[in-house]
């Protein structure tokens, strides 16, 4: 496999958002009444806000829907962080010749700004946002776009994410997939998706992506 890109997914994967995500949606909830049932919400991340407010806030999606939006502006600088390891990994990669590019199913504003507050924007040649498809994952919309605007093929390409949203969004766009375990979803819980890869580390994808370039 001559790899030429590697395509990441934003939140669990590339940034640690997760306790941001779960922080709005407890406020948010708490505002409402809703009943929390054990942070079941959390489940769907990945897919776009929308979509979850839909499921979770029934006829109040639209209220569900503000509400997030308008929370996390508030907190999103304070809370969203960066892992330890992304920039090395990001680094790396671009010093590597390959190109790098985001899917994800959140709307470009944030996106952008969470990208700009943790320092990776400039080490990424380019996103796609919920807001420049009609479909999103696990769709594979996202990533046939991510594909055309670097002008790579899939079989030249991999998505690294860390939910069942993107497996799948990789799967149907042909694009191998490796799972990542410090995100939203548990070794145990990834393992039913079949990502082609699975790693637990930083270290791990580095040095499989390392094996890919040729």
């Amino acid at each position: 496999m001559a790899l030429k890109a590697v395509l990441f997914d934003l939140d669990g994967t590339l940034l640690d958002s997760i306790p941001l995500i779960e922080k709005t949606y407890r406020e948010v909830f708490r505002q409402m009444n809703l009943p929390w049932n054990n942070g079941a919400v959390l489940k769907t991340i990945g897919i776009p806000l929308w979509d979850a407010c839909q499921q979770f806030g029934g006829a109040r999606a639209e209220e569900l829907f503000n509400r997030y939006i308008e929370y996390q502006r508030t907190i999103h600088d304070q809370y969203i962080k960066v892992f330890p390891e992304t920039v090395e990994t990001l680094a790396a990669i671009k010093k590597w010749g390959l190109k790098v590019g985001v899917v994800t199913s959140k709307r470009r504003e944030m996106t952008e700004r969470g990208m700009r507050v943790t320092g990776i924007d400039h080490l990424v040649d380019i996103t796609v946002t919920k807001d420049d498809v009609q479909a999103a994952k696990p769709n594979p919309e996202p990533l046939l776009t991510a594909l055309d605007l670097l002008g790579v093929k899939a079989q030249e390409a991999v998505y690294v994410g860390d939910s069942y949203y993107d497996i799948q969004a990789g799967k149907a766009a042909g694009i191998t997939t490796i799972g990542v375990t410090w995100g939203a979803v548990r070794r145990e819980d990834m393992v039913p998706f079949a990502p082609d890869y699975l790693v637990d580390s930083w270290a791990e994808l580095r040095q499989l992506l390392a094996g890919m370039k040729y």
